[in-house]
């Protein structure tokens, strides 16, 4: 089972996007595949950016102007055949309190990666989603700092990292 990234996501929709095709290509490829709510959060605001691409997905969906994200997310899903899959819990954050699960996950591993916040917090929800019974054993990017810390994502969550390299 794979977790999918939302820079793959982004890159399988964009129409200049030199990985397009290979993205759309991986997302396309039969397989259990799981988005958290941060894949759908940060898809929401990647479209509300990009004005052409809502446009172009929104011909779609023809709903009405302030349904058109939570549709276009719902065609996303259903077109890569994604499953979205809600976290639950909170856990102890040594010295502080109880944190949303994926967020605590983050203090927790922040020290084993070299990631930006958002790249971080795909780990934790990832590793969290384990934790809650998901067989998760890699995840779909086409975000570079997840291939460049492939080794320790291994060593740590025991995933690999499947990366959509950029066409030359």
């Amino acid at each position: 089972m794979s977790y999918v990234d939302t820079s793959i996501i982004v890159a399988a929709l964009d129409k200049l996007d030199p990985r397009r095709r290979l993205a759309q290509e991986i997302l396309e490829m039969e397989g259990d595949k799981r988005v958290s709510e941060l894949v759908l959060a940060e898809l929401a605001s990647t479209l509300s950016k990009r004005e052409g691409m809502l446009l172009e997905l929104s011909e779609k969906v023809k709903v009405r102007k302030e349904l058109t994200i939570p549709a276009v997310l719902l065609y996303i899903l259903r077109r890569f055949k994604l499953s979205y899959r809600r976290v639950n819990g909170y856990k102890r954050v040594f010295m502080i309190d109880n944190l949303y699960s994926p967020f605590a996950t983050a203090i927790d591993i922040s020290s084993k990666f070299k990631l930006k916040t958002l790249d971080l917090l795909h780990l934790a929800y990832l590793k969290t989603l384990k934790e809650q019974g998901e067989e998760i054993n890699e995840i779909i990017t086409a975000d570079y700092d997840f291939e460049r810390e492939k080794e320790a994502i291994m060593r740590e969550l025991n995933i690999s990292v499947k990366y959509c390299q950029p066409l030359r």
